[in-house]
């Protein structure tokens, strides 16, 4: 018997929400549907690709995160009007501190497990103060959109560092900060996105609302649902080339 051992296909990063994000794109760039035309319904968007509507709901988020499609509460979702400004080049890799797609799926992995757990820990330690700390955060991010984004990223990063710090856990809130230079990366491709910022102020304003529920559970579940956003619009992304 040959003993010499047979080598291991690398595992794949790739979840099925990602994959169906990625098939449906390829649809959308094939012209599958017009710009402006309404997609297939969920229902029968899940008979086709065989998952179910939760897994093709975050499919959808994916696509409707990185602008390729709109999603409308309670009309269905609809093909973006104008080419996604991300499918132009790959911006995800402009020149940085994260130049390859292994280093932003790391940096994304990193922050899921750091922030998520922090999340629950400033949900359950927070004080009156933090939660007036990141409520000023969230308007200034308000008045940020109003003006046309500027200095928006910086107030994104600076909710994060804030929940951080609320965490009451040094040791995670060092952790954070080592990163922090990827993180500001990151956050300002995020914001290339259309309606980048806008979108961005939603989130953080429902994430600050279930911070201040004092569930770590669920502020560990609505901190991971936010982080995952931008992980699976880039894997669509690296999945499309130019």
């Amino acid at each position: 018997m040959n003993d010499m051992a047979v080598p291991l296909k690398p595992v794949s990063r790739i979840t099925l929400s990602e994959q169906v994000a990625v098939q449906l794109a390829s649809e959308l760039e094939a012209k599958r549907w017009l710009p402006g035309e309404k997609l297939p319904s969920e229902a029968e968007l899940c008979r086709v690709f065989n998952v179910g509507r939760s897994t093709l709901r975050e499919a959808l988020k994916s696509l409707s995160f990185i602008g390729m499609i709109r999603m409308r509460a309670g009309e269905g979702s609809y093909v973006a009007d104008q080419r996604s400004k991300y499918m132009e080049r790959p911006v995800l890799l402009a020149k940085g501190v994260l130049n390859t797609e292994e280093e932003v799926n790391d940096l994304c992995e990193a922050r899921l497990l750091i922030e998520t757990e922090l999340a629950g820990l400033c949900a359950q330690r927070a004080t009156a103060q933090d939660f007036r700390i990141l409520d000023k955060i969230v308007r200034d991010m308000k008045n940020a959109v109003d003006e046309g984004g500027e200095g928006f990223s910086e107030l994104d990063l600076s909710f994060h560092m804030a929940i951080a710090a609320a965490s009451g856990n040094g040791v995670l809130m060092e952790l954070l900060k080592h990163i922090r230079e990827g993180l500001q990366e990151l956050i300002a491709k995020s914001l290339l996105l259309p309606a980048g910022a806008e979108l961005a102020h939603k989130q953080h304003r429902a994430l600050l609302d279930v911070l201040k529920l004092r569930n770590p559970a669920k502020a560990r579940t609505a901190m991971r649902s936010h982080l995952r956003a931008f992980q699976r619009g880039y894997k669509v992304l690296f999945q499309n080339p130019e």
